[in-house]
């Protein structure tokens, strides 16, 4: 039974290690743009591969995967139980930091991450089996001690190693110091881009000192975090900064950049929604879009809205050709400024500078802006 049962869970082990080395290709085509949809992804895997955790010592960890499952399979096929064992650990251990990384640091679960880890754990469950079979008992002490020093090992070189920020600037190495506003508007490239800033959605007094310009869809995750640094740099600079806040539906029912793909059905009415508040109720439009950005589909826009405005004037509001030529500008002007990348979210700072991305932590964010900006300070 040895020889047979032996030969089952090896053949069960690289079975696993092969679906190991799929995903994690794809999680890295993934971080590299190879394999996403145009714009922000609907779930919360662009927020954990644009994070500080997805790499260690520069490396994405997804390519530290696929060549720890790529040698996993080779020592299956020739035989290597040595070198089996110390990659059952390596793997497991990885797993089960990286997910106590999105647990209780980014409370954010990557789908395809998740299903890498579980098959890192099934992996190792099954390595366990298999060495119990082949050599007894002792050997599986051996693989946990690798499973704790990969688990160890890995968070310290994330936790006190190099971070590379998940975002990065675009524009002018020494960007003027000078206000991104004159007057009533906000400047950005020489002039080339002129925005009112009592014309747009805002969040923040309309007399800041800083005015930048986000682009963003409500139904994308990085987005939504990102909204979240944004409301944190308002609150730290109390007065100084105000965000105009551009929606770019990633709808192909209005948005005519899209072509095969169409991440966020229904983005299109949920911006319609936002800027028919903003028009009608400028003053409420700040919590009702914060609201909005916690649960963002149509029939909360839609509930929240009228919470502020009967049926017919919602509906008047967002049937106005204004409203559907703003979304159109919008859209126009996020393909102008994405030569490089078209991700959202898009930030605009500065007069000249862009930031592509979402950052890897607030703090990362708060820091860089502070600089970007000329703060001298945190109030």
């Amino acid at each position: 039974m040895k020889p047979e049962a032996s030969r089952i869970l090896g053949v069960l082990l690289a079975l696993l290690a092969l679906a190991g080395l799929a995903l994690c290709l794809l999680l890295l085509a993934q971080a590299h743009g190879a394999a996403a949809t145009v714009g922000c992804g609907g779930s919360a895997c662009d927020e954990v591969l644009a994070s500080r955790w997805s790499r260690a010592l520069g490396i994405p960890v997804a390519g530290l995967g696929a060549l720890a499952y790529a040698g996993l399979l080779a020592a299956i096929a020739t035989g290597q139980r040595g070198i089996r064992l110390v990659l059952l650990g390596v793997i497991a251990g990885a797993a089960l930091w990286l997910v106590f990384v999105q647990w209780v640091i980014l409370r954010r679960f990557c789908p395809l991450c998740m299903a890498v880890h579980s098959i890192g754990c099934l992996a190792f469950l099954g390595g366990l089996a298999a060495l119990r079979v082949e050599e007894g008992p002792g050997m599986r002490f051996r693989t946990v001690a690798w499973t704790v020093a990969s688990f160890l090992a890995l968070g310290l070189v994330q936790v006190y190693g190099p971070a590379r920020p998940g975002h990065w600037i675009e524009g002018s190495a020494n960007p003027a110091r000078e206000p991104a506003s004159a007057g009533r508007q906000v400047v950005f490239d020489g002039g080339k881009l002129v925005f009112d800033r009592d014309a747009l959605p805002r969040i923040g007094p309309a007399d800041a000192e800083r005015v930048l310009v986000e682009f963003f869809d409500y139904p994308c995750a990085a987005c939504r975090t990102m909204s979240g640094h944004l409301e944190a740099l308002v609150a730290a600079h109390p007065g100084k900064v105000a965000i105009l806040v551009l929606p770019v539906p990633l709808d192909a029912s209005c948005n005519r950049e899209l072509s095969a793909t169409n991440p966020h059905p229904g983005a299109c009415e949920i911006s319609r929604i936002s800027l028919a508040v903003w028009k009608r109720l400028p003053e409420r439009f700040e919590a009702f879009h914060r609201e909005l950005l916690q649960s963002p589909d149509q029939v909360t826009a839609r509930r929240l809205a009228l919470r502020l405005m009967d049926e017919q004037t919602l509906k008047t509001a967002m049937e106005d050709p204004e409203t559907d030529l703003a979304i159109q500008k919008h859209i126009a002007l996020w393909k102008h400024l994405s030569k490089t990348n078209d991700k959202l979210p898009k930030l605009l700072i500065g007069g000249s500078r862009i930031v592509h991305g979402l950052p890897s932590t607030r703090e990362d964010f708060l820091r860089v802006m502070k600089q970007e900006l000329g703060f001298s300070s945190t109030p």
